[in-house]
């Protein structure tokens, strides 16, 4: 691990720092291959443990950048391992990155004088737990003085999406992805413009916000768009499905935000929609697999690691394939496709399962869903290990959950959840920082979140992005460098990108009760908390309460010398702005009077004789 050229162990927040993982047999570097960078403590390299892939270069050393998240960290590199080299993995590397998440502070009252209660809440971002420690309650108006002190109680945590930017793109935007185009470890956007026959390229700028560094002319009615290192450079490169050619192109990242493009298109079947990436065919290089609509087929192309393909083996399928998800089903090591294909009359999940080779076979049976099923991914919903899969359902705007036995077949999960009205787009991350993936489903105009219960089943989240008009496709990743998810969008009807910047907030709450001010008058009050090792501090705007005011009590008997056989008379006025009210007890020695009203400030007290 490093951050600027400097190994580390620990580094202020929003460092980048970057992976570097080099493989040897022996003494010689490996290449090429492809690293995959984990977080050490999952108990599979998967989902929400993944931090991301790279392609081991000519030396054998394959590097990732990225903005790690406050706290302890161990990261880890798993070498996936070719026909030629078995799989192995690194020891663990420890990070600690400082810091801590801002945090809100705001106070409520309630009561009257003399008898107030006071409530704090501090709402912190970004952070997996919730704040801890005490608030203080202080009497601003008496330079500071304590009214009182209540220790937090964590509440529940909630999402919310802040849309950070909606930049332009060019006309009817139909893909996205998303990857680090000029190496500062920062995500990028990559936009398939299918009317403009353009790619828009948008770099990070690390706060949720992108600038526009190139549009890529002449690549005519883009469609679906992928992003990896097909060369090797380190540099990640693109795949772009040219829908009315029925072919695809490469183009080659320079390693600054530009592209350039390979000479050649790849002849696929007619109208290419998706595209995934992977290693087919066991040779460490990234290989395509394209579903094509019209003739119900997914077209195979095996990298050679220079950029260019060979065509593979074309794969007939039993209707139109929709969408493409990529995974070992079967847990043979090699990776397996999972399509989502519609004909007239219905829909079906087909698993084709790979050989290693770059060539696939059906599974036994097909999966039945409902009809025109839109797209397809690919995630552990469970937590069992073992790869499932969730296809979105455009005519019934649910989503059909299908959880995997391990070796290729699957079973239904017990809830077919609802998704947001004509659902065309799907993928798996982990919005809430529990350690188990959600899913986010772009349909018309939103995009609705299901948070994963950790056993295939769903709950909605209670507030959803809106990327506004009709988002086509949707990609996520750390966009503003906190450690959680966000996600961005194509809308093909405004031209544009929207980016989505999830917010975790984590609430805490302290009341007090019985809190009245000293002095009279108004006193302006705050809560403040001091913060923890995970929130900094903040203090609350102020609220008005009303302090007691100190009476002046005035005892004066009727005559100052009689003898215990005669009854004494004694007034005793209270003196105070406003005139106080209530009741008074006299006492002395033994004598206690019973409570006496007071009437305009004061009474009388008769002490009868004896007393």
């Amino acid at each position: 691990m490093t951050a600027s050229g400097t190994p580390v162990t620990s580094v202020a927040a929003g460092a980048v720092v970057t992976l570097t993982a080099t493989v040897l047999a022996g003494a010689t570097p490996v290449s090429p291959g492809r690293v995959t960078f984990c977080d050490a403590a999952g108990a599979h390299c998967e989902d929400s443990h993944l931090l991301g892939t790279a392609q081991l270069t000519s030396t054998g050393t394959a590097t990732l950048r990225f903005i790690p998240a406050m706290g302890q960290h161990s990261y880890k590199a798993v070498f996936a391992g070719t026909t030629g080299y078995a799989i192995s993995s690194s020891g663990s590397s420890a990070l600690n990155v400082t810091g801590t998440h801002a945090t809100t502070t705001a106070i409520y009252e309630s009561g009257s004088v003399g008898n107030y209660s006071l409530t704090a809440t501090v709402t912190g971002v970004s952070g997996v737990t919730s704040p801890s420690g005490n608030v203080s309650f202080l009497d601003t108006s008496n330079s500071g003085a304590s009214l009182g002190s209540g220790l937090l109680a964590p509440g529940s945590p909630s999402l919310s999406w802040l849309n950070s930017q909606t930049p332009a793109a060019g006309a009817d935007p139909q893909g996205i992805a998303t990857a680090d185009f000029n190496g500062d470890g920062i995500p990028d956007l990559a936009v398939a413009d299918y009317y403009a026959g353009t790619v828009t390229i948008l770099l990070g700028n690390g706060d949720g916000t992108f600038t526009q560094k190139a549009v890529i002319p002449d690549i005519y009615s883009a469609q679906s768009i992928v992003a990896a290192d097909f060369n090797g450079d380190g540099i990640p490169d693109l795949a772009v499905t040219l829908s009315g050619y029925d072919s695809a192109v490469i183009l080659l990242g320079n390693g600054d935000g530009t592209f350039t493009q390979v000479k050649y298109l790849l002849s696929t079947g007619a109208l290419p929609e998706a595209l995934v990436a992977a290693d087919f065919n066991g040779d460490g290089i990234p290989d395509l697999a394209v579903a094509n609509l019209i003739d119900n087929s997914i077209s195979i192309f095996l990298g050679y690691g220079d950029g260019t393909f060979s065509p593979g083996p074309v794969i007939q399928v039993s209707g139109a394939p929709e969408g493409l998800a990529v995974a070992d089903f079967n847990g043979d090591g090699k990776p397996d496709l999972a399509a989502a294909v519609a004909n007239s009359n219905n829909g079906f999940v087909e698993v084709l399962l790979g050989d290693g080779d770059g060539n696939f076979t059906p599974a036994t049976a097909t999966l039945p869903v409902g009809i025109y099923p839109s797209a397809i991914v690919s995630a552990d919903f469970n937590g069992d290990g073992i790869p499932d899969v969730a296809v979105a359902i455009n005519s019934n705007n649910t989503l059909e959950i299908f959880l995997g036995n391990g070796d290729g077949t699957f079973y239904a999960a017990a809830q077919s959840p609802a998704a947001g009205t004509s659902p065309v787009a799907l993928l798996s991350a982990d919005f809430n920082a529990d350690g188990i993936p959600d899913l986010a489903v772009a349909d018309s105009g939103t995009v609705t979140v299901l948070l994963g219960n950790g056993d295939g089943t769903f709950t909605t989240a209670s507030n959803n992005a809106a990327p506004g008009t009709s988002p086509n496709s949707i990609v996520t990743a750390d966009f503003n460098g906190d450690g959680i998810p966000d996600l961005a969008t194509a809308n093909y009807a405004t031209n544009s990108a929207s980016v989505f910047l999830t917010q975790l907030k984590q609430t805490a709450a302290a009341t007090v009760n019985g809190l009245s001010p000293s002095g009279a008058g108004s006193h302006l009050v705050d809560a403040s908390y001091p913060g923890d090792t995970n929130y900094s501090s903040s203090v609350s705007t102020t609220v008005t309460l009303a302090g007691l005011v100190t009476p002046t009590v005035t005892v004066t008997p009727s005559t100052y010398s009689i003898t215990t056989a005669q009854s004494l008379s004694v007034t005793i006025t209270v003196t105070g702005t406003p005139t106080p009210t209530g009741s008074v007890t006299l006492t002395s020695g033994s004598y206690a009077s019973a409570a006496t009203s007071l009437s305009g400030g004061s009474t009388t007290i008769v002490i009868p004789a004896g007393a």
